[in-house]
């Protein structure tokens, strides 16, 4: 894997800020956005601007001209999304968590409060993060490939307490989406699921093959729960790249956003446009 575009740096004072906040996340209610808020002024900072996302797009490098910090509080999706919109921009990215699992904020900042971290922010460090990037899109947190991405709709729901949702969507995942499976240049048959999350070291991946209705369970458990890597029959391992597909298009979640993308499909490990703050030691 190649080095960072930039060596890691001291960050800089947060200074003006744009907040992007994603409001319709359960995980980001307006009581944590206006302690946002409060925090990012007793640390010293302005906001310059603000997105209510989705409902208004990410500000891209133009909207982001003579501002420090671009301030982001959401899920996988709204992190990504905030990240792509900017890519071109010179200034710091602050992830504060505000989804479900949160899992560039843990890599920067630990389980840290979203006060704890903007508090010694302008002490922190500022690099950039791992990603991984195919057929022109990049996932900052996780890609989830195959079948088992219908299940997705079956967690998104749970996550806005949507039962009877959740109940039809579980349904149509045990009856598709264990079907076939996608395969695996290098590895024998095809599986259902394949994780690829960006690491230091290149792609970790993690190999869904169980089949019938017990591990189909297992994995929907632990998915809904927190991750189907906590299941059985799951195979992980670090990869400088991965291949996926064949002849049929190939199903994607990038930070929870679908794809459908052509075969073969090749999976990279890259470094981050952007460069963000870490306060983790």
């Amino acid at each position: 894997m190649e080095t960072a575009p930039h060596p890691p740096e001291p960050a800089r004072p947060l200074g003006r800020v744009w907040l992007v906040a994603n409001r319709a996340s359960r995980s980001t209610d307006e009581g944590r956005i206006v302690a946002l808020e409060a925090a990012l002024q007793s640390a010293g900072a302005t906001i310059a601007g603000s997105s209510n996302f989705p409902l208004e797009s990410a500000p891209d490098a133009a909207a982001l001209a003579g501002i420090d910090t671009l301030v982001v509080m959401g899920g996988d999706g709204t992190l990504g999304a905030a990240s792509s919109a900017a890519s071109g921009w010179d200034g710091q990215f602050l992830a504060i968590p505000g989804g479900t699992m949160n899992l560039l904020p843990k890599a920067l900042h630990g389980d840290a409060s979203l006060e704890a971290i903007v508090a010694v922010a302008g002490q922190g460090v500022l690099a950039h993060v791992p990603v991984v990037r195919a057929a022109g899109h990049t996932s900052y947190c996780r890609i989830i490939i195959g079948p088992l991405t219908r299940w997705a709709l079956a967690r998104e729901n749970a996550r806005h307490g949507r039962i009877s949702r959740v109940l039809q969507a579980v349904r149509l995942s045990l009856a598709r989406g264990f079907l076939g499976g996608v395969k695996v240049a290098g590895q024998p048959g095809r599986n259902p699921g394949v994780l690829v999350m960006p690491g230091d070291q290149g792609l970790e991946v993690a190999l869904f093959s169980g089949r019938g209705l017990a591990d189909a369970m297992a994995v929907a458990v632990n998915w809904l729960l927190n991750d189907w890597r906590a299941a059985a029959s799951v195979t992980a391992f670090t990869a400088p790249e991965l291949v996926v597909g064949r002849r049929r298009t190939v199903r994607c979640l990038f930070d929870g956003e679908l794809r459908r993308l052509p075969p073969p499909v090749r999976f990279v490990p890259g470094w981050s446009d952007l460069r963000y703050i870490r306060t983790l030691a």
